[in-house]
């Protein structure tokens, strides 16, 4: 046991807490750390003492380490990144050596350091970096093996994403689901894991994942992570010490936790709130986690004994459950920040340290099962040697010498398995150089970097992948009979010695044919040097199917069809081959004519797709030279207006000239006159301007802020309805997963129930079967009974007259059942027409009642009726109603009636036929009796026979129905589940239709509100428009008005001086006048040909718009038709390809599996046919030779009959079904069953073992074989003895892995084995034979074959060593 390792490291202020001032609260002195609370008064407190202030003013912690990590001035207590890995990181790697789980993770606040101190940056990197590359450096035994394996993930908002696989879009891999072992732990499905061979990969691995790791800029960090990092190493060192086996393996766990955070001080909302608030969740389920594993240690609990550890109350706990509380050596390094202003959070972190340094863990090394079994063995193989005195000669009891060989060879065994694992792996990776192995989710890959062959092998029975490098030079291809020995060897039909040679130069690999040979490529047949392109299908002769692959090759084709260069042929070469790799081979070698018929007719749908394609092409350029068009028509109207504008602007200048003229006229021909003339000031008119535009601005920022906050409003109700639509949404997902939990669930019920009765009903057939043989077989016997009673009656007067009045009341006795069951079957007859009369009055009555029904509804269609007679109809309805309650009610009772009736028939039935049972029982005892009294042996012998036979009948009907009311009772049982799960499905959809419902009200109560903003943004924008326009229109009459003055100001000076002193007459005034208004009227004219102009220049431009958005819209939408088509027809013709393939494919195997069939029954009913002759013959013989012997039941024969006359021995004979024929002269028998199998492992692993039971003579063992140890016995003995090939042994099935095919495999391996032997026994030159081996052992038959050999480990509950 070993407790968790504490460290805090501190770290200097950051530029945040510089600029806020802050003070210093943290101290460290050796081991200890101190926190001071600074805004704690250092005077004194009324009411408390000086060592209670202190204590709440100052709080001292002690951990293992504590890492001052402020100054790199105070080089005595500064402790860099290379001080903390000596610490901490060193025990580590010892423990990963050792063979110990570790684990280091950081905790702390967010920005305090945890990501530095495990990553680190690039020129220091931190625990992570140097751990990996301190694990490799120490490398260096030459003896050991090495196997590092990583991964990489990462906790985002309690969901699992892989950091190292990946996607095309270069997204990583989301929502992975954790699992948990038996005995391995918690782990994550799918996750990604690499095997690295050096730092450099690891590295580039880590790289890789925190380049997609998941951070964010918050106010209290720049680079916050944003989720929870797991690097997890799982290191393997193999070796051989003294000659034992050694192999440990050790998972390390590197964390990177995201840091605890406060929303008001990281400033987070949005995003960033959702991901703080799963943040701490997690932290807070490991406090808990940490705190109750803490109070468990102090208490001498262990985790699960009476404590409950909630692990599942967040992901990150869940996968640390090992490194928390479990098998690992677990380091926490808590990082802190100095300031005062994060007090509160400091002290936190430090109290959860501080817990944690309490818990107790328990590592173990891991090794592998195989090597402890050696070690131990090693160890007793020790201990007996030091029993005996280690002269292993001089040990006198054979037991223990037999226990120290025995366990002597298997340490031997264990030790070579384990020895021959581990070279093959390290010389196939040592060979193949440019071979990868690594693995991905599920699934492992093999990456090459030369270009190689792939086996696509047509056999069912293969289970390997055979991969052929074509290294640099020739590659010969060929039979194993070649000479000289050929680099690639096939075999099948049509294969020459020496078939090709593939030559491969510089990565350009080219296939030479030999004369004569069979090669295609790509279903064509080539008898040319040919080049192999990347995807390439190989076929050698009729069997032999390769895919070529040549990575550099596919490299750059990838690089192609990024950039789009790749072209069309290509693609449809590379569908062609896919279409190719998926026919069977027997297709692969018909006549080029075929396959390239087959080709033409893919060219042929992809030029027709071309050419639609095309026309959709050439609607859309007519739409885009459409839209040209009108373009251009429109920049020629614009430049017409434009030239329009500028002809009435000329007019318009024109016209200011001719009335500067008339004033100055007016001006020089009254300069004399005494009448002024006043004009308003240019400054008047400049701040009547600036308080427009100061009204105009005010109004502006009025409808601004208005708006805003209609706005901010409306995206309220928007967030307010997203939040309430995900909750809905969130609850609907969960109530469809219970819903179809349901009917999953009602499926597998419903699967049982057909299972069940399915098993029930071939049983009761079978069964069925059994009764009725056993009937014939009774029937026989009471007929030879019956004859044998009638001979023997004649002799014997008196027992003949008893016996003749008895047969006198047994037909009295009939002909009263006969007269008592006529008055049963009247009595009854009269009950049940009663209540099928009352059935019949109440079937009239309905239809009654239904006629005018019918006829109600007719006459309330009728639109004729008036409001009385539609009432009087309505009241007769709801009495017609009444009535069909009332015969309802009266139904239910004629129904209860009826059920009673029947119910007394049957009572009646079954005690009249008890009562009859009764009495043919005494009748049939009576003359059982009788029989015995005659006194004849055979009579008695056959009685007692039928009476044995009528009980077994008995019991099997019994058995059937007790069968039958189980099934009956699982049944109804179900049909309950079923109703219940039906019951809670309806409550489900009610709960969803009332969540839909709740949902649709939202929506509207949100387009509601949605509805009234707009309408409030409407009337603002209004008001608005209104007043700009007033103060617009005010504008523009002062700006006429500066115009004016400025005009005269520029032609005459001082206009409003000369004015005043100017007398014009009323004439003069007139003709200013008329002359101004001619001038307003062609401004305004001007005023409205601009408006007309812009308004048509506005028009035009939506127009244009629109168009151009419905050219685009029909753009992508034919785009999108096409691209759909084109998947549709591929898939439809893959679809339809791949049926038809299916379709002949089954029906090849159906034909092929009705064949094998037949010729299987074919050869049992001939073995069967030449056995039961051969028997028959030494049956004769025998009997011949020896009259009155008792003969046994042989195997080969299991319906040979008795040739005796002896009923007792034959009733022996048969009990004993199992035993062999032997002769008289054999002293041992050999006797096999097996009485017992069972299923062995789990998943794919699994598979059923037979107990097979061997008696030879005082010797009994039992061992335990699978199927495929019998399979190889067969393959054998057959050899060794051709007479065996006689026998049929059991086939392969289908579905080898159920109940029902093991049970009937038993019975047909036990059939065989028994044969074998007897077969064996009685050929004079095998050792079974008496010739060969007067005295039979167990030494003898382990001899002649090492199958009946207990092996090493066979030590069951079956064996007896």
């Amino acid at each position: 046991m070993t407790s968790v390792k504490v460290a805090v490291r501190v770290r200097p202020f950051n530029k945040r807490e510089i600029d806020l001032g802050c003070k210093f609260i943290i101290q460290m002195d050796g081991k200890k750390t101190t926190i001071t609370n600074t805004k704690m008064a250092e005077e004194k407190m009324e009411g408390v003492s000086e060592s209670t202030r202190e204590a709440m003013r100052v709080k001292d912690f002690t951990f293992d380490f504590s890492f001052w990590t402020v100054d790199r001035e105070d080089k005595e207590r500064y402790h860099d990144q290379e001080r903390v890995y000596k610490c901490l990181g060193v025990d580590v790697v010892d423990s990963a050596y050792d063979g110990y789980n570790a684990c280091v993770f950081a905790y702390g606040q967010t920005g305090s350091g945890k990501t530095y101190t495990m990553m680190g940056p690039h020129e220091d990197v931190g625990l992570i970096p140097r751990i990996c590359q301190d694990l490799f450096n120490r490398m260096t035994d030459e003896t050991t093996s090495y196997r590092t394996e990583v991964s990489y993930l990462e906790i985002y908002n309690e969901k699992v994403r892989d950091l190292l696989k990946v996607t095309n879009s270069n997204n990583v891999v989301h929502n992975l689901r954790v699992r948990e072992h038996p005995k391995e732990g918690p782990y994550v499905q799918g996750l990604s894991k690499y095997i690295v061979h050096s730092f450099s990969e690891i590295e580039a691995l880590m790289h890789k994942g925190n380049s997609v790791r998941t951070t964010a800029s918050t106010n209290m960090n720049d680079v916050s992570s944003r989720s929870h990092a797991l690097f997890t190493i799982v290191f393997t060192q193999a070796t051989i010490k003294d000659g034992i086996p050694s192999e440990k393996n050790s998972k390390v766990h590197l964390v990177d936790l995201a840091g605890s955070e406060r929303a008001t001080a990281t400033g987070a909302t949005g995003q960033r709130l959702r991901e703080g608030g799963s943040i701490n969740k997690s932290l807070v389920s490991l406090g808990t986690v940490i705190k109750q594993l803490a109070d468990a240690s102090e208490k001498g609990l262990k985790p699960g004994k009476g404590n409950f550890i909630p692990y599942r109350d967040s992901v990150l706990t869940w996968l640390l459950k090992d490194s928390l509380g479990g098998n690992s050596r677990t380091i926490m390094v808590t990082t802190i920040s100095p300031a005062d202003v994060n007090y509160a959070e400091t002290l936190s972190a430090l109290r959860y340290a501080n817990r944690a340094k309490n818990i107790i863990n328990r590592p173990t090394v891991n090794e592998d099962k195989n090597v402890k079994i050696i070690r131990e063995l090693r160890e007793e193989i020790e201990r007996l040697k030091t029993m005996i005195g280690g002269d292993i000669d001089s040990i006198s009891a054979p037991k223990v010498k037999e226990r120290l060989h025995e366990s002597e060879a298997r340490m031997k065994v264990l030790t070579e398995e384990w020895s021959e694992k581990w070279k093959d792996i390290a010389s196939i990776l040592k060979e193949q150089g440019t071979l990868a192995l690594r693995k991905e989710g599920a699934g492992v890959i093999l990456d090459s970097a030369l270009p190689h062959l792939i086996g696509i092998d047509d056999d069912i029975l293969s289970t390997g992948i055979i991969l052929f490098h074509l290294k640099e030079g020739k590659t010969r291809v060929g039979r194993c009979d070649a000479e000289p020995p050929v680099d690639i060897v096939i075999a099948g039909e049509e294969v020459e010695v020496e078939h090709c040679i593939i030559e491969n130069i510089s990565n350009s690999v080219t296939l030479y044919p030999h004369n004569d040979s069979l090669c295609c490529v790509n279903g064509n047949i080539v008898s040319e040097p040919t080049k192999l392109t990347q995807g390439a299908v190989i076929l050698l002769g009729k069997t032999n199917m390769f895919r070529y692959n040549n990575p550099a090759e596919a490299a750059q084709m990838k690089e192609d069809l990024k950039k789009g260069t790749l072209i069309k042929s290509g693609v449809t070469v590379s569908l062609s081959r896919t279409s190719l790799i998926s026919q069977s081979m027997t297709d692969l070698y018909r006549s080029s004519e075929n396959l390239s018929g087959s080709g033409w007719e893919l060219d042929t749908s992809h030029r027709e797709e071309h050419e639609r394609i095309e026309e959709l092409k050439s609607q859309i350029k007519v739409l885009e030279d459409r839209h040209h068009s009108e373009e251009e028509e429109r920049i020629n109207k614009q430049a017409a207006m434009e030239i329009e504008l500028e002809r009435k602007q000329n007019q318009l200048d024109k016209a200011y000239k001719e009335l500067e003229k008339v004033q100055n006229e007016v001006v020089q021909a009254h300069q004399y006159d005494h009448v002024p003339i006043k004009l308003p000031k240019g400054a008047q008119i400049d701040d009547l301007l600036k308080q427009l535009d100061e009204r105009e601005a005010d109004l502006t920022e009025s409808s601004r802020q208005q708006s805003d906050t209609l706005h901010n409003k409306l995206e309220t109700l928007r967030h307010d309805n997203d939040i309430h639509k995900q909750s809905i949404q969130a609850k609907i997902t969960l109530l469809n997963d219970k819903c179809r939990l349901k009917d999953t669930e009602m499926k597998l019920l419903d699967d049982e129930l057909m299972v069940k009765k399915q098993t029930a009903r071939e049983q009761d057939m079978e069964d069925q079967k059994v009764v009725d043989i056993e009937r014939e077989q009774l029937n026989k016997m009471q007929k030879d009974f019956d004859i044998i009673f009638h001979a023997n009656l004649v002799e014997n007067d008196v027992v003949k007259q008893v016996y003749d009045k008895l047969e006198v009341h047994e037909n009295d006795i009939k002909k009263q059942f006969l007269v008592k069951e006529t008055e049963m079957k009247e009595r009854w007859k009269t009950d049940m027409d009663e209540v099928a009369n009352e059935n019949k009055e109440i079937e009239e009555a309905w239809n009654d009642l239904k006629e005018q029904e019918k006829e109600y509804e007719e006459c309330l269609k009728s639109d004729t009726l008036t409001d009385d007679e539609r009432n009087e109809i309505n009241v007769e309805v709801e009495q017609l109603q009444e009535a069909k309650n009332l015969l309802k009610i009266e139904e239910e009772k004629v129904a209860a009636k009826e059920r009673k009736i029947v119910d007394a028939i049957e009572v009646e039935m079954d005690r009249w036929e008890q009562y009859k049972q009764s009495e043919e029982t005494e009748i049939s005892e009576s003359k059982k009796n009788l029989a015995k009294e005659l006194g004849n042996r055979e009579l008695n012998s056959l009685s007692n026979k039928i009476v044995e036979k009528e009980g077994n009948i008995s019991d099997m009907v019994h058995e059937l129905k007790k069968q039958e009311t189980a099934l009956k009772e699982l049944e109804s049982d179900i049909e309950r589940k079923k109703s219940h799960f039906l019951s809670e499905k309806e409550d489900i959809l009610k709960e969803k239709e009332t969540l839909n419902d709740s949902l649709c009200k939202s929506a509207i109560k949100l387009e509601q509100g949605i509805i009234s903003i707009n309408e409030e943004l409407n009337d603002v924008d209004e008001k608005l428009n209104h007043e700009l326009q007033e103060i617009q229109e005010e504008r523009e009459s002062l700006l006429l008005l500066k115009k004016s003055r400025s005009m005269v100001d520029s032609g005459l000076g001082d206009l409003e001086e000369q004015l005043q002193q100017v007398h014009m007459t009323e004439d003069d005034i007139k003709k200013i006048e008329d002359k101004r208004k001619e001038l307003e009227d062609l401004q305004r004219a001007v005023d409205k040909a601009n408006e007309v102009l812009e308004e048509k220049v506005r028009q035009f431009d939506l127009a244009r718009d629109y168009e151009l958005d419905i050219i685009e819209l029909e753009k992508d939408n034919l785009q999108e038709r096409v691209r759909q088509d084109r998947i549709n027809a591929l898939v439809e013709q893959e679809v339809k390809r791949r049926m038809l393939e299916e379709k002949i494919q089954r029906e090849q195997k159906r034909q092929l599996e009705r064949d094998r069939e037949r010729r299987e029954r074919e050869e049992e009913i001939k073995r069967l046919k030449d056995a039961h002759h051969r028997e028959m013959k030494q049956l004769k013989a025998r009997y011949e030779q020896r009259s009155g012997s008792v003969i046994s039941q042989s195997m080969s024969n299991p319906y040979a009959t008795v040739m005796s006359a002896d009923s007792e021995g034959e009733t022996i004979r048969r009990k004993n079904t199992g035993s062999i024929s032997l002769s008289p002269n054999q002293p041992r028998t050999i006797n096999i069953t097996i009485p017992s199998y069972r299923l062995q492992c789990y998943g794919s692993d699994s598979h059923y073992e037979y107990e097979v039971k061997i008696e030879v003579g005082d010797d009994i063992w039992s061992i335990i074989r699978r199927y495929s140890k019998f399979r190889e016995f067969h393959q054998e003995i057959k050899f060794k003895i051709p007479e065996i090939n006689a026998l049929v042994f059991p086939p392969k099935k289908l579905f080898s892995k159920t109940e029902k095919v093991a049970s009937e495999r038993r019975h047909q391996l036990e059939f065989y084995m028994r044969s074998v032997i007897e077969i064996c026994s009685k050929i004079p030159t095998c050792s079974l034979h008496s010739t060969q081996n007067q005295f039979l052992s167990k030494q003898v038959l382990c001899d002649f074959n090492p199958f009946f050999k207990k092996g090493l480990f066979e030590n069951t509950k079956y064996g007896t060593g």
